[in-house]
């Protein structure tokens, strides 16, 4: 970095807040409207491109800076004047320009990993990849560095990635093998908030990310580090030791688990469900806990198809009639299907008797809201209490 804008305490200027607002909707994965604090609807550029369910709740407050006067955001073909770039979280600001991360870590990173490296060199290109950080040591050694941006801490956990990512599991494998030509590679998992008590790469949205880090490990060095914000826009690095447990690789490989699965009916419909009748289906949203203890990627999957040669599960006789379905897959070594059904009740939704329970004694397993869960603080929250949580307690196989 070379226009640092530095406090004489050490804070960074991560971001300028020219003003705020409240989120309202996220048509895309880059772009989020928002209405001012005087009502006027202002559409947004969304600076990162993660699902980021507990921020993206309509209310939710956020921090916008103007794209023409804003700290690197000059771009004349902008088509928004706005980034979206913080939200109030729990008592805490979360900066979203996950790009500028990597800011960070050159400047108040890489001089605590590499005291008086001879060179440190961003973005560089090597070979047909291109790699966040290059440096060379005090003792001239030759180290890679990736940083990862990490906005998902819920119970004291951090996890990455918050959604599946093909490239961040081709880097992993890309600095592994560069470890045999003699190069150190390292991953810091910027961890934007809270007080975690470590960092987990994350089975339940990416499972391959999460096998893959903890498959690798032995040749790479993984840095948990945590960075606090402020509402005006700086932020400082606060700890470089957040604690990394990589014990949950060998879960994310065995493909089991729970699920819910949320299924939107566009209008009211009468449906035939197998053997237990016919059911009354009103518009709105419904919510399915299932589970299996293999081939979890697969159960989705089928249940995600409209159209099947065979009707097994209850669910196929209803998912035709949906015109949105939405897997939340929860990696774990429990059947938690029962308990995830009673939190379901316990959040206020209508049981349909008997379906998809009738190997157990829960009433059922599918729950009728008329709002879309996702945009309900408290369904959010049940989400990362299930994965956070209850999906990690368990046996250990580490």
């Amino acid at each position: 970095m070379t226009d640092v804008d530095r406090k004489s305490d050490g804070a960074i200027r991560l971001f300028y807040n020219h003003r705020e607002a409240f989120f309202v909707r996220r048509p895309n994965r880059f772009l989020i409207i928002a209405r001012s604090l005087e009502g006027e609807e202002i559409p947004c550029h969304c600076p990162n491109p993660g699902r980021l369910l507990e921020f993206v709740i309509p209310g939710s407050r956020l921090i916008l800076e103007h794209r023409g006067e804003g700290y690197r955001s000059k771009n004349p073909k902008a088509k928004t004047q706005w980034t979206a770039v913080g939200v109030y979280y729990r008592n805490a600001v979360v900066p979203l320009f996950s790009a500028r991360a990597n800011g960070v870590t050159e400047v108040s990173v890489l001089p605590r990993l590499f005291p008086q490296a001879q060179e440190i060199r961003p973005e560089y290109t090597l070979g047909h990849s291109r790699f966040d950080f290059f440096v060379i040591d005090a003792q001239g050694q030759r180290h890679l560095v990736e940083v990862k941006a990490c906005s998902l801490v819920e119970n004291g956990v951090a996890m990455f990635p918050d959604a599946p990512s093909d490239r961040a599991s081709k880097h992993l494998e890309e600095l592994a093998a560069l470890t045999d030509s003699g190069y150190r590679c390292h991953i810091v998992f910027m961890i934007v908030h809270g007080n975690p008590r470590f960092f987990m790469p994350n089975p339940h949205t990416d499972p391959l990310f999460a096998s893959t880090l903890s498959r690798l490990s032995p040749k790479l060095h993984i840095h948990g580090v945590l960075l606090s914000a402020t509402a005006d826009g700086y932020g400082r690095v606060t700890d470089t030791d957040v604690p990394v447990d990589l014990s949950y690789g060998p879960l994310a490989e065995q493909d089991r688990g729970s699920y819910m699965m949320l299924l939107h009916l566009p209008q009211d419909g009468r449906v035939q469900v197998g053997h237990l009748g016919e059911f009354d289906f009103p518009q709105g949203w419904y919510v399915y806990a299932g589970s299996a203890q293999k081939n979890l990627k697969a159960r989705i999957a089928r249940h995600q198809r409209r159209v099947k040669q065979k009707l097994h599960w209850h669910l196929d006789y209803l998912s035709p009639y949906a015109d949105k379905i939405i897997a939340l897959p929860v990696a774990g070594y429990t059947n938690l299907e029962c308990r995830i059904a009673q939190a379901l009740a316990d959040l206020g939704g209508r049981a349909f008797q008997g379906f998809g329970s009738s190997d157990c004694a829960c009433p059922s397993h599918l729950y009728y809201f008329a709002d879309p869960p996702l945009k309900n603080r408290a369904f959010v929250d049940l989400l990362f209490q299930v994965r956070h949580v209850w999906a990690l307690q368990g046996p250990s196989i580490g």
